[in-house]
């Protein structure tokens, strides 16, 4: 045997250990352990992450892809040249945040040159796919939808900032607003699953917004029950303690 032959590069070794396994999850500690048994490979050399569609590292040239990360332990091997749509993400040296830096698109690589905005055609991505988690939920872990309130939050949320060709706040609850609409304007957004009862908003942060967003999940639809300015809602809501509560049957009336 030539023992002048070079090791195959990590890239190269990956495709051959996980050759058929595309659409897998797979571990870090465990494809460590398997390089190293067959080529004797550094565990503290392989980074996973380097070898995302999905996230951007510092120092790499970007160019060699194969797997979805999933968390900083798991990922979804994909293969070579899979036609992946979704964000990549990147995180700065010290920073406590994850930025979006680019985008694929069935395949196709875009990275940004500046801090850019969630467009039209991303949230639309981003709603469809929080709706396909919704449905999951319900279908095949039998949630309640009431039991599911973060991701309708975030479904209103997404819904509201489609409608209004808007964004989404930057800090969550942060300023008492979820969604900057194209006219400037700042809206509280709540979704509901109730019939009947209270919307309830907090009157600590009720001067940070100017209009009220709700969505209504009912008869497998979401309804816009009420969108306007937030003075009309005040008038019809009740102070209990540092909460206004606002009828659901009064709200409806506001739109006839």
């Amino acid at each position: 045997m030539n023992s002048n032959l070079e090791k195959p590069t990590i890239y190269n070794q990956l495709l051959e250990l996980l050759k058929g396994k595309e659409g897998k999850l797979v571990h870090t500690v465990d494809v460590r352990q398997a390089l190293q048994k067959r080529h004797g490979t550094n565990l503290g050399s392989l980074i996973l992450s380097d070898f995302c569609y999905n996230r951007f590292n510092s120092g790499i040239a970007f160019q060699n892809h194969l797997f979805e990360y999933v968390t900083r332990s798991t990922y979804k091997y994909l293969g070579e040249n899979y036609p992946y749509s979704g964000f990549i993400f990147h995180k700065k040296k010290g920073a406590v945040d994850e930025e979006v830096v680019g985008e694929w698109r069935n395949g196709v690589k875009f990275m940004y040159h500046s801090e850019t905005p969630v467009s039209q055609e991303q949230l639309e991505r981003m709603y469809e796919e929080y709706i396909r988690i919704f449905r999951f939920e319900l279908a095949v872990l039998k949630c309640a939808p009431a039991e599911l309130r973060h991701l309708l939050g975030r479904i209103g949320e997404l819904h509201c900032a489609m409608n209004t060709k808007g964004s989404l706040a930057k800090e969550t609850n942060q300023h008492g607003f979820d969604v900057i609409a194209e006219n400037g304007r700042c809206i509280s957004v709540k979704t509901t699953t109730q019939k009947n009862g209270f919307i309830p908003f907090n009157s600590n942060t009720f001067n940070r917004f100017d209009d009220v967003y709700v969505l209504q999940y009912i008869n497998d639809d979401f309804k816009i029950i009420y969108y306007g300015e937030k003075e009309r809602v005040r008038e019809i809501a009740r102070l209990y303690e540092k909460t206004f509560e606002v009828d659901i049957s009064k709200l409806k009336k506001l739109v006839r």
